[in-house]
């Protein structure tokens, strides 16, 4: 009964699980991918056991993010189960059945989609066409059946805990629980300082594109710290300077829902800087990982021997498409969850003369900026290095290999837009049902 039951509730709750299975489906592809590629590569000697690792411990951490959320989501049909007499072994077998269900399916198709790109990889990239089996097939399976069964497991015991700790009336409150709003500081400083560390970066970038190697080289080692810098500084200063707008009120933020959008911006302002600066550095690990695997891809690079440098390519823009999975899954569970938090506030507006359609461009354009905003100071970074850093490549490659950052930056751009799309469908679509609006709803 209770079996039934949980494939029923997972069916009603298809578009709440939209996200798990969007994020547990891309990261079973790459793991599977990575694990193709791993028993390919042994018989070169390249070992890429490390990548299913980190595609694990992120499955594990991601997942159980997304569990707390869905909890609290559930909580008071949980809340409910538990009132009609339902024990609560019941209830986390229930629960646990539904995740296992998805994850079942997700799976699945992670696995098929994972095999068909390793296989593409192989044949179209590598030339290991001879080396595409079933016993390679099966091998990978088993593996990343591995992993995905040890990350289930992990979560499932981090669920069960937290349905066995919660009281009814805490599944009754749980979903309102809000985050207090930090408290502004100044942001004239952040501004002078972030001046200072751009001034300082440009000019170290400068130095290692025209001055000799002997001086450029140990440059390079230290760039990293103003870029990091420059992220940190930039992000305080921000949402610090929109904080001390919000506190002003001046006449333009009663135009146009200004005000609305810069309350949600700085709503939770610690905490939204945090993650902004997390996630943007996550970005820009992206890209260079990105440029990376693509540099060592094509033909015309020769740093290593052939097959170790094709595998190395392969496992960077892995990892490029795993630090993308992780920038779009964070923000787009933490928007779902702010949306969801001022659900009424969105629906008193309809009460103020909004009409639904004002109401729906209202959620795109919050869902569109918080989804952009970690990307700000990372494409900015992007925008004014690749240029330069081309023109040093320029030099140092051969004439077949010219302005082929120019090119891989195009390529990520694309890759970046492609789940942008994707993932803006997924919040918007989520966000509607728990908003309340939907397309065929009119304005009384």
């Amino acid at each position: 009964m209770y079996f039934k039951l949980s494939i029923r509730n997972a069916r009603r709750s298809i578009v709440n699980y939209l996200l798990y299975i969007t994020t547990m489906t891309i990261l079973l592809s790459i793991m599977e991918v990575s694990n193709c590629i791993a028993i390919v590569g042994k018989q070169v000697g390249f070992q890429t056991i490390s990548l299913p690792i980190l595609i694990t411990l992120l499955l594990v951490i991601l997942v159980g993010y997304i569990d707390s959320f869905m909890l609290k989501q559930r909580a008071k049909e949980f809340a409910n189960y538990l009132l009609l007499g339902m024990e609560k072994s019941k209830l986390s077998y229930m629960f646990l059945c539904e995740f296992l269900i998805i994850g079942a399916a997700c799976f699945i198709a992670g696995v098929l989609i994972g095999f068909g790109i390793s296989a593409a990889l192989c044949i179209a990239v590598l030339h290991k066409e001879n080396e595409i089996n079933m016993s390679l097939f099966g091998w990978s399976i088993l593996q990343t059946f591995f992993c995905f069964c040890l990350a289930e497991c992990l979560g499932a015991f981090r669920k069960k805990r937290m349905i066995d700790k919660l009281q009814i009336r805490e599944l009754v409150y749980e979903k309102d629980r809000n985050q207090k709003s930090g408290n502004g500081s100044t942001y004239k400083g952040w501004g002078i300082a972030f001046m200072i560390d751009l001034l300082c970066l440009t000019g170290l970038l400068v130095a290692i594109v025209f001055l000799p190697e002997y001086i450029a080289s140990p440059i390079i080692s230290i760039i990293v710290i103003p870029l990091l810098g420059s992220i940190f500084i930039f992000y305080k200063w921000l949402f610090g300077y929109l904080y001390a707008i919000r506190q002003e009120k001046p006449n333009f933020l009663y135009h146009k829902n200004r005000l609305y959008m810069i309350g949600q911006i700085t709503s939770s302002l610690k905490t939204s800087a945090v993650i902004n600066i997390t996630l943007c550095i996550c970005l820009l690990f992206s890209a260079m990982s990105f440029f990376c695997g693509v540099i060592m891809l094509h033909p015309g690079t020769d740093l290593f021997n052939i097959d170790s440098q094709q595998w190395m390519g392969v496992l960077q823009i892995s990892l490029c498409l795993i630090f993308i999975v992780i920038y779009f899954s964070v923000l787009s569970l933490q928007q779902i969850v702010e949306l969801k938090r001022e659900s009424k506030s969105i629906k008193v507006m309809s009460y103020v003369g909004k009409s639904n359609k004002q109401i729906k461009e209202l959620v795109k354009k919050q869902i569109a900026c918080k989804l952009l905003m970690p990307m700000f100071m990372a494409f900015f970074i992007l925008l004014f290095s690749i240029p330069l850093a081309n023109l040093k490549l320029n030099l140092l490659l051969p004439a077949a290999m010219h302005n082929i950052l120019l090119m891989s930056a195009s390529c990520f751009a694309v890759c970046f837009l492609f789940f942008y799309v994707c993932y803006f469908f997924i919040v918007y679509t989520i966000s509607k049902q728990y908003i309340g609006i939907s397309n065929d709803r009119k304005h009384c």
